[in-house]
């Protein structure tokens, strides 16, 4: 049989009309939708806000209409560290400022790449693959962490954010037209490493407008946490408020790399952990490099794939007990309300819903490509634990104070072995184990061959 018959689909309806709660459950979604009448009333916590262990992270931020979660995520281990080293009670952090440098430092790895292989047929499938991913908004931690190590970062207040870094669209659909042209000009071009810098200027006046020009230096001041605090308890006139003021505060003067040098963290002693198989990085325990397009021409991504353990979890503690929240991304389009902030394995009963088994395992999933394009990066900030063992996570958000839980979300622990797809650890914390693999050779993969 290779067409459905008009004898098939009357079977198909006989099947379905057979079966009287499949009429009950046509009702139930038909007034209510999905979410509605799956949802799992005992998954929804009344006490998500109970931690036993949570990180002063800061403000909640929100990425608005852009693709930046993963460096916001990556931001929050920054800003929570500087702001300890700093002694401020909040930081924030500019994510324009390093914005900037990702689409500039795109530009670069994409005419690159053009240039590497512009001897190949343009309907090659390396070509295509280039031209396919030219540059976007998403990004993995090790993308943030290399544009931290080279341009450092800046307060929001030396580059703030701009009607088009809060809604990417339309400069991210000129950016790509525009390295489409420029591709086919590197092609046909007899020099093209000095087109490259010519194309890159451009690329430089484009961002500059559109962001504002990031600064190579700025003054930053602020008031210690200690004043601070001093201040509100401060029972004295008002005028001697302000002059206690102006005595107090402080004031750094820096360029970008000094300041996150000085305040910020090692940031090359955090590894990347991947926790599902696919069909190139298809091996448990293996140290792997991915020889694929990236956002900065030069810089690998490598990474472990390892199993979801208890001792992983340890790891991932130890980490939030030091006062550095743990990067991690995961399937926004997997067990998830956004509206009560979240992430349960069972809050959705589609199987019961359908009468189905609408589940796969988490390897399965990644060997069926059962993973949704749309990831999110978020940063786990605390942690719940009952009887010696942590049933949720709390998770810092980048979608504003209106989502979730005034901003945050609580995982359940379900969700992180079944949902996560990475995360960053220092490696220090990692069981010896994991730390081992990491100092084999990596495995080298390319995807798009």
């Amino acid at each position: 049989m290779k067409e459905i018959s008009k004898s098939s689909l009357k079977k198909y309806k006989s099947s379905f009309y057979d079966d009287k709660n499949n009429q009950i459950a046509q009702r139930a979604v038909i007034s209510n939708g999905i979410y509605q009448s799956t949802r799992d009333y005992s998954a929804v916590n009344l006490d998500q806000n109970q931690w036993s262990y949570e990180i002063d992270a800061g403000d909640i931020h929100s990425q608005e209409q852009s693709g930046r979660c993963w460096l916001y995520a990556a931001l929050v281990l920054a800003e929570t560290k500087m702001a300890k080293n700093l002694k401020v009670a909040n930081l924030k952090l500019s994510k324009s400022y390093l914005y900037f440098y990702d689409k500039l430092e795109m530009a670069n790895s994409f005419y690159q790449n053009i240039i590497d292989i512009r001897d190949k047929d343009l309907h090659s499938k390396d070509v295509q693959h280039i031209l396919r991913v030219k540059q976007y908004d998403g990004g993995y931690w090790h993308e943030a962490a290399n544009l931290i190590e080279k341009y450092g970062v800046v307060p929001e207040s030396a580059m703030t954010e701009t009607q088009d870094t809060k809604n990417s669209g339309s400069l991210n659909s000129i950016l790509n037209e525009k390295l489409s042209i420029d591709a086919q000009k590197l092609r046909d071009s007899k020099k093209p490493e000095e087109l490259k810098e010519q194309l890159l200027t451009e690329i430089y006046k484009i961002l500059a407008i559109s962001y504002g020009q990031p600064p190579e230096d700025f003054t930053f001041d602020y008031l210690p946490q200690e004043d601070k605090d001093k201040k509100d308890d401060d029972k004295k006139s008002k005028d001697s408020k302000k002059d206690s003021n102006k005595k107090n505060l402080k004031t750094i003067k820096s360029t970008p790399l000094e300041f996150w040098q000085k305040y910020g963290v090692e940031i090359s002693d955090f590894v990347s952990l991947n926790f599902m198989l696919d069909y190139k990085k298809s091996k448990w325990n293996t140290h792997y490099e991915e020889n694929d397009v990236d956002s900065m021409y030069g810089k690998k991504y490598r990474f472990a794939t390892i199993q979801i353990s208890d001792s992983v979890k340890k790891s991932i503690v130890k980490q939030l007990k030091n006062n550095e929240p743990v990067w991690f991304s995961w399937d926004v389009e997997k067990q998830f309300s956004n509206k009560l902030g979240i992430l349960d394995s069972n809050i959705w009963k589609y199987n019961e819903l359908y009468g189905l088994n609408l589940s796969l395992d988490k390897e399965s999933r990644g060997l069926y490509r059962d993973i949704s394009s749309s990831l999110h990066a978020t940063a786990i900030v605390g942690f719940r634990e009952e009887n010696g063992k942590i049933t949720h996570w709390k998770v810092k958000n980048s979608w504003g104070k209106d989502r979730g839980q005034s901003g945050y979300i609580s995982m359940n622990d379900n969700y992180l072995e079944d949902y996560v797809l990475d995360a960053t650890i220092r490696k220090k914390y990692l069981p010896k184990a994991v730390q081992e693999i990491f100092d084999k050779q990596p495995e080298i993969i390319t995807y798009w061959k």
